[in-house]
């Protein structure tokens, strides 16, 4: 029996029925398939193709969807290939970090539009932080000429510990900052200030979503994002969906004790491996030392002024042979591998990705150590299965992650607007 678009639609407007549930999920593996075609919706989904073509016309007729193209990878007849209408809608995603914050706006499939990257002055307090991150999300959406009713979300990105149910900052582990950010409602001052669905997200999860839609994560079910820079985190994703854990908290990497009897991190603990590798404790080494008369590269880099040390500089002075330098990262990853080791152990993944300022700084240097320390001391198996990559995307990921992020709810809403 031929069942009529309108009564497809009649159904699709309540919620538990089967054509709704079924449509929704067509919708949501376009979104997370780029290109996809009715073939492989149907393999994916289980439903014929006669089903598959009526549902995703449904779809096109409602201006959802659009078809895109041919799947150039198809041999003999080429399937055409279909996404999301660029056009339904645009979104901000923000990291908001230490020291940088960036702000991009994409369309609804992630595709840039426009990033800035300025500094975020952490040292002068939540309240200023907070007023410049709205005058920088306000300024993106002018310059970018996103139409104000064609904004349909905004994701955010910090690197404190997160509520995501709830929207909350509930503490920020750094130096001063503590009581600064303690239960901060970051999600709705957003949404107070822009009218539009907010999300607020750990920014190392925010950076492992842009590498799983965009980056090396694509097209893996499973696998390890590794983030080193002013702090260390980790973001798990386990069968295609980022592991959170029950109370929101997994991926904590950076407080994983490598030395006991090291010296006391922000967290409370002694020897967590974020006060021992990360590039604020790399700064530090290096600073500390030049202050004490080594010889070095980076002084130059630095001309002279030793408040002006970056991790980039440390990782161009290694790379010309700078031992002080080199000394100093080899210690670090030398920590991060070994901490690795046990995580290789427990989880057995299939892949791990690092990023981060660190991997960014000197990538070259630090892979083969890594697998070296990884291979003596994970069990065999567990070393040899695992492959190590360095991310290729770039600074602006954390943001990129957290628009993409929005972009699920956003699609949600606009599917339910059309039904």
């Amino acid at each position: 029996m031929v069942i009529t678009r309108s009564l497809q639609r009649a159904q699709a407007q309540n919620p538990e029925s089967k054509s709704f549930k079924n449509e929704w999920n067509v919708l949501q593996l376009i979104h997370a398939n780029r290109n996809i075609s009715r073939i492989e919706l149907s393999k994916q989904t289980c439903l014929s193709a006669a089903s598959i073509t009526a549902i995703v016309q449904n779809l096109i007729d409602r201006g959802l969807v659009v078809e895109s193209g041919h799947n150039s990878s198809a041999l003999g007849r080429k399937p055409v290939s279909l996404s999301l209408r660029d056009d339904v809608g645009f979104l901000v995603g923000v990291d908001l970090g230490s020291f940088h914050t960036r702000v991009v706006v994409t369309n609804i499939r992630g595709a840039l539009v426009y990033k800035q990257e300025s500094e975020t002055g952490m040292q002068d307090g939540r309240d200023l932080v907070l007023s410049r991150t709205m005058k920088k999300i306000h300024k993106a959406i002018d310059d970018s000429g996103t139409p104000k009713n064609a904004l349909k979300g905004i994701g955010i990105g910090h690197s404190g510990v997160i509520d995501v149910s709830k929207g909350l900052v509930l503490s920020f582990p750094r130096p001063g900052q503590m009581t600064e950010w303690k239960n901060v409602p970051l999600r709705d001052l957003l949404e107070r200030e822009f009218g539009v669905p907010c999300l607020l997200e750990d920014s190392v999860r925010a950076i492992a979503t842009a590498e799983k839609h965009f980056g090396l994560g694509a097209g893996l079910s499973d696998f390890i994002y590794v983030d080193v820079g002013m702090g260390i985190g980790a973001a798990i994703f386990l069968d295609g969906k980022l592991y959170r854990g029950p109370g929101g908290s997994a991926g904590e990497f950076g407080h994983m004790t490598v030395d006991e009897h090291g010296p006391l991190c922000c967290c409370g603990n002694y020897g967590c491996l974020e006060i021992l590798a990360s590039c604020g404790a790399i700064i530090q080494s290096v600073r500390s030392a030049i202050e004490k008369g080594v010889d070095s590269k980076v002084r130059e880099l630095a001309q002279g002024d030793l408040n002006r040390i970056s991790i980039e500089m440390i990782g161009k002075a290694a790379l010309q042979n700078d031992s002080l330098s080199f000394r100093v990262l080899h210690e670090a990853v030398s920590h991060i591998a070994v901490a690795l080791a046990d995580v290789v152990n427990l989880l057995n993944p299939h892949v791990l990705i690092f990023g981060g300022a660190l991997f960014r700084s000197a990538p070259e240097l630090f892979l083969e150590p890594l697998k070296r320390t990884i291979k003596q001391r994970a069990l065999e198996k567990s070393a040899n299965e695992v492959q190590l990559k360095i991310s290729t995307l770039g600074s602006e990921a954390g943001a990129l992650g957290a628009g993409r992020l929005i972009s699920e709810i956003v699609v949600e809403r606009l599917y339910r607007i059309a039904t």
